[in-house]
């Protein structure tokens, strides 16, 4: 019994790995990409992360820009869905950047988040 079990391992292993790879990231144009490069270097910077968190917060990035831009597009006549769908994938955003940050990075994050809403975002 203990045979089969271990023997069925490699290929569940093998089946989560093709099934993973089959979902790719959503395609940005470069000019997004370079966006998304320079906020996640940005954030970096800031909140001094390590390599791992950089490389997960990129694609996080990656996602919530994408999914901007088809939330963007798709709502453009409905302001209301519009802004619903907007604070829905940024909650998301958030979950995924508390499962990624340290409590005192996040809490960095989350200042800056509060200072470019009650100050702007400095582009005028």
């Amino acid at each position: 019994m203990m045979t089969k079990s271990l023997s069925l391992l490699p290929a569940l292993l093998l089946l989560a790995v093709v099934s993973y790879g089959q979902t790719a990231p959503t395609p940005l144009d470069p000019k997004a990409g370079q966006t998304v490069t320079a906020m996640t270097r940005e954030m970096s910077n800031h909140l001094q992360l390590n390599e791992g968190q950089y490389i997960k917060l990129y694609s996080i990035n990656r996602t919530r820009l994408a999914r901007q831009h088809e939330i963007e597009h798709a709502t453009t006549a409905d302001a209301t869905s519009r802004t619903t769908q907007l604070a829905e994938l940024q909650g998301q955003y958030e979950q995924e950047c508390a499962r990624i940050l340290t409590p005192s990075q996040l809490s960095l994050m989350q200042q800056d988040q509060t200072n470019q809403v009650t100050t702007g975002n400095g582009q005028g």
